[in-house]
């Protein structure tokens, strides 16, 4: 998912990701008199990392025509965080802030100063100017906050976040900006003159000035940012909070879980308390998991499994705070509940028709669902000594939650496998370095890019595991850097997440490129910023008897991949003049859609065949093998849509109307049993999991995003690349039709296009149905 910038857009400040950076870093195409370095051995080879680290001096790539020479030695030369070079300390991040704090103040004396015709026409690109200025500090503090393992570059990131967040909420209510761009957005002679990106951008800003209450007396604007500001933290206090359990242990009477069945190994490993009635079942890492898939009493399964999917009641208190506080400000800004205020401007337009798409979506999986669960159904029954369920009567009432991983391994253990090269796990085909070659040779076979190692400077990185990847155009040269921190570590977030540090956009016509610390250059000559991604994951590495260590990927983690570089790659090619419309700057409700068309190819077996390669021999994966476990992936598929659909759910439950009406007896965990019971598919009335949820900050009133996005990919997919994953033709339509663009153009035109169905162009509620649930997520 895109982790991002949890912030949503206002003043188009908050839009994901932006940067400042000199570049100052080495291509490594080729090493000097030395054979090409291979991506492969990059992300599976890590004493090969280590030496090219390690190497001197490297021969400059002829596609980076902006960086310094590389003739000067790699171990000379120390820079800050993603060649910053204010970044080399947290005190140099202290600093940074408060340059560009002085700089946006500057930005903001010469907007309302200039009153001139050529200030008017400029005034825009000053705003998008003002909206980097900021935001490039916010979104690499939010970056920091959650990536960083030094604790003082963290307080710094904190205290510079807050200053800055503040500054910008200020901004956003400040009424002679919105007046300045009201009228010039009104006179028919200046939007001749102007772009046609330059009046969008300037249409987003004035609709996140009057989101913000602009006109309002400036007591209810000073509420605003009072507001804002306040859900920022107690949004970040929750998100730190959300993978924080209940307690770190429970009690499980001895002589329970000794007569439930556990393997003799596994109960062996759990500690007894003092007196020895009672086991301790840890609520973290992966023993509660075995226990739940091992043990066959199942009052102490829901006893774990409750445990596991449990907060403390502080962390209740916060998401309580933060649903007030925004239906707060939802009602001081004249809406309704916080999810219509935050639903203007997106592809679904109101709280109604998000309603009606996922309730559309839960009638349509329902009843696959409880095909799905029948077979546990039947197996739980058979363990109570009762008559299996016929067709498909009590399906629902009979599975709970906790009976899923049990009877699941139970089902598993009694299919045969008799073909023996199904004992073989199928990560052993697919190291994270042949993965992410075969990702490559894809991406230049549909897109025309490549991702080419590159050697990070000293302090460039905040961890020595992070690889960096340049990603080449073949016909513009470097175009983007992404920086890959993938191994997991004591300490880092297990949540894979896509962070844009820095948009693409063009220099600023009155701009040093100076400011600007990584550039690159387009066809035309044109100088730009290049985009600086930061992907992370938490994958595992094993050591085998060779001494080896290697990173070998399950499908879910390809799958993973492939989503967070369907994030990465719109930020490389949607590369506008402009920031607040470049790559992932769209809709929410779109911005998920090129992610999970990368899902789709990460699935099909031509893509995977021709990237599998094993650890060990080299070869390639069978086809039945593939298919085999393609299909085991396909296990209970209806059962994690109806999920998410309930998630959904709970997201515009905890945004409505009711809650401006009960803000005095606000009981969210009240709210999220009843609609557990009233949803029904493995009902969950015991735990209070919504404090667990911490997409509840970071996509607040938009989650069905995730959903709706999926029903378009499918779409997508099916028109351009079923028949052909590889096809150039089709990936260029795909690129020139929607990724380009951004968020520049109306995403229901970027849909029609790419579909060839000009009707959904209006975007109204037969282009919702169209898009519909006709077909299987």
């Amino acid at each position: 998912m895109i982790y991002t910038n949890v912030l949503r857009r206002q003043f188009g400040l908050l839009s994901k990701g932006r940067g400042l950076i000199h570049n100052r870093s080495f291509t490594t195409s080729k090493l000097r008199n030395h054979e090409p370095v291979s991506l492969k051995k990059v992300f599976d080879d890590d004493v090969y990392w280590r030496n090219l680290r390690s190497t001197p001096k490297l021969l400059n790539s002829k596609n980076e025509s902006f960086l310094n020479s590389a003739s000067d030695p790699v171990t000379t030369k120390n820079t800050g965080l993603f060649n910053n070079p204010y970044l080399k300390t947290p005190e140099g991040l202290l600093t940074f802030s408060k340059a560009s704090l002085w700089k946006a103040n500057e930005l903001v004396k010469i907007m309302k100063n200039d009153n001139t015709k050529q200030g008017l026409l400029k005034y825009i690109v000053r705003l998008d100017q003002l909206s980097d200025t900021l935001c490039r500090v916010i979104d690499l503090c939010e970056f920091i906050r959650s990536v960083h393992p030094d604790k003082e570059f963290l307080s710094a990131a904190q205290q510079c976040h807050e200053e800055m967040f503040e500054f910008m909420n200020t901004l956003n209510t400040d009424v002679e900006l919105c007046d300045k761009l009201k009228t010039l957005l009104h006179d028919n002679e200046i939007l001749s003159k102007l772009s046609e990106e330059e009046i969008k951008v300037g249409r987003i800003l004035l609709e996140d000035f009057e989101k913000s209450g602009i006109y309002m007396n400036p007591r209810i604007r000073e509420q605003f940012i009072e507001l804002s500001q306040e859900i920022s933290l107690i949004g970040q206090d929750f998100i730190n909070n959300a993978n924080q359990p209940k307690t770190n242990y429970i009690k499980v009477n001895a002589s329970k879980l000794e007569s439930a069945g556990l393997n003799r190994l596994l109960l062996n490993s759990l500690k007894k308390d003092a007196i020895r009635e009672n086991y301790k079942i840890p609520t973290y890492g992966p023993t509660p998991y075995a226990v739940l898939k091992d043990c066959k009493n199942e009052e102490v399964r829901a006893d774990i499994w409750t445990a596991l999917h449990s907060c403390s009641s502080e962390q209740i208190l916060r998401l309580s705070h933060l649903v007030k506080l925004r239906a707060m400000l939802a009602n001081l800004m004249g809406a309704e509940s916080f999810s219509q205020y935050q639903l203007k401007g997106k592809l679904a337009k109101a709280p109604k028709d998000v309603k009606n798409f996922i309730e559309t979506l839960i009638k349509y999986v329902r009843p696959n669902t409880e095909k799905e669960l029948k077979f546990i159904a039947d197996l739980k029954r058979e363990d109570q000594g009762k008559i299996n369920c016929g067709e498909m009567d009590g399906v629902l009432s009979t599975v709970r939650p906790w009976d899923r991983d049990y009877y699941s391994s139970i089902y598993f253990k009694g299919k045969e496998k008799t073909e023996h090269e199904f004992t073989e796990p199928l990560s052993s085909y697919f190291t994270l370095g042949g993965v992410f070659e075969g990702l490559s040779d894809l991406l230049t076979q549909i897109y025309g890019i490549k991702l080419e190692p590159a050697i990070p400077v000293s302090g460039e990185t905040w961890f020595n595991d992070v690889r960096k990847i340049n990603v080449i155009s073949e016909e513009e040269g470097i175009i983007g850097i992404i920086y890959f921190d993938l191994f997991e570590r004591y300490g880092k977030t297990s949540n894979p997440a896509h962070f844009t540090v820095c948009c693409s956009r063009e220099m600023y016509p009155e701009e040093n490129a100076d400011s600007i610390i990584q550039l690159g250059s387009k066809k035309d000559g044109t100088i730009f910023q290049l985009p600086i991604i930061s992907l992370v994951c938490n994958f595992s590495r094993r050591t085998f008897q060779s001494d080896k260590t290697i990173c070998l990927l399950t499908l879910s983690e390809i799958e993973t991949l492939f989503h967070e570089m369907g994030h990465a790659i719109h930020s490389m090619l949607g590369r506008t003049t402009l920031q607040n419309v470049s790559g992932t700057r769209c809709a929410t409700d779109f911005v998920e859609l090129p992610s999970i068309l990368m899902e789709h190819f990460a699935s099909d077996t031509r893509v995977l065949k021709k990237m599998s390669c094993h650890y060990e021999t080299g070869e390639k994966i069978a086809e039945k093998k593939l298919q085999f476990h393609l299909k085991e992936g396909e296990f209970l598929r209806s059962c994690e849509t109806f999920s998410q659909a309930k998630m959904a759910m709970l997201d515009q439950e905890l945004h409505s109307d009711k809650i401006i009406h009960n803000l005095d007896n606000l009981n969210v965990v009240e709210i999220y049993q009843n609609l557990e019971r009233r949803l029904q598919v493995l009902v969950d009335d015991r735990s209070n999991w919504c404090g667990k949820f911490g997409h509840l900050f970071g996509y607040g009133a938009t989650y069905y995003s995730y959903l709706f996005d999926r029903a378009i990919a499918r779409k997508v997919w099916n028109h351009l690349f079923a028949n052909d994953p590889f096809n150039k033709t089709n990936g260029e339509k795909f690129k020139e039709s929607l990724l380009k663009w951004g968020g520049s153009k109306d995403p229901w035109q970027c849909i029609a296009d790419v579909l060839d169905e000009p009707k959904l162009s209006k975007g109204d509620a037969e282009a919702m149905k169209y898009i519909g649930f006709t077909e299987q997520l």
